[in-house]
């Protein structure tokens, strides 16, 4: 439809302020995969999928028409993040939250123990932290932040170190929750 390979993003931004509609259809299209597999993996179906794409597309459409929008990201990234901020507010509203990613299986020794447990438990939880690692949490997990991305937020060396820090932090995060509820209180 556009020739070999992807748009740059400065150029889909330009079209969008342009007018030209075929962008959304572009970036539906682009991004379908990746948010895809993002919404199966934390509970979803294709129906959903459908659902919070649509909705993302318009959002950065609406987004990109402001006159201070200002993309500091790729586009596939601040996509991402939309996605994943309009889907956490789905399962909120289920009031389950299935967290993916390293929360998926906690430790206990040898048992390990699946999480399926209400978002404001560990919202809670990350709010308790230190700033550091609370907005290093937030930014990830909640914002779908890249790790380059959450460097430069939080002035660290590289997204190597964010890495690190995220699994020290979330390390911590695992202790207090273990620590303050029971697993029967988890499920």
């Amino acid at each position: 439809m556009f020739g070999i390979g992807e748009k740059a993003d400065h150029t889909v931004l330009e079209k969008i302020n342009q007018g030209d509609e075929q962008m959304l259809i572009y970036m539906y299209k682009q991004h379908y995969t990746m948010v895809k597999n993002f919404i199966l993996k934390n509970s979803g179906d294709e129906d959903a999928v459908d659902d919070i794409l649509q909705d993302t597309v318009i959002a950065v459409w609406k987004n990109a028409n402001k006159t201070n929008f200002l993309l500091r990201s790729k586009l596939s990234t601040y996509i991402m993040a939309i996605a994943k901020n309009l889907w956490y507010k789905e399962l909120k509203k289920k009031t389950k939250f299935k967290l993916v990613d390293e929360t998926q299986k906690m430790d206990l020794g040898s048992e390990e123990m699946n999480l399926n447990m209400d978002q404001s438990i560990i919202i809670k939880m990350v709010q308790e932290m230190d700033e550091t690692c609370r907005r290093l949490l937030s930014y990830f997990y909640f914002d779908g932040f890249s790790t380059k991305l959450i460097a430069d937020k939080l002035n660290f060396a590289n997204a190597d170190t964010v890495k690190s820090k995220k699994y020290q932090c979330f390390k911590k995060l695992q202790s207090s929750v273990l620590n303050k509820y029971k697993k029967e209180d988890l499920i």
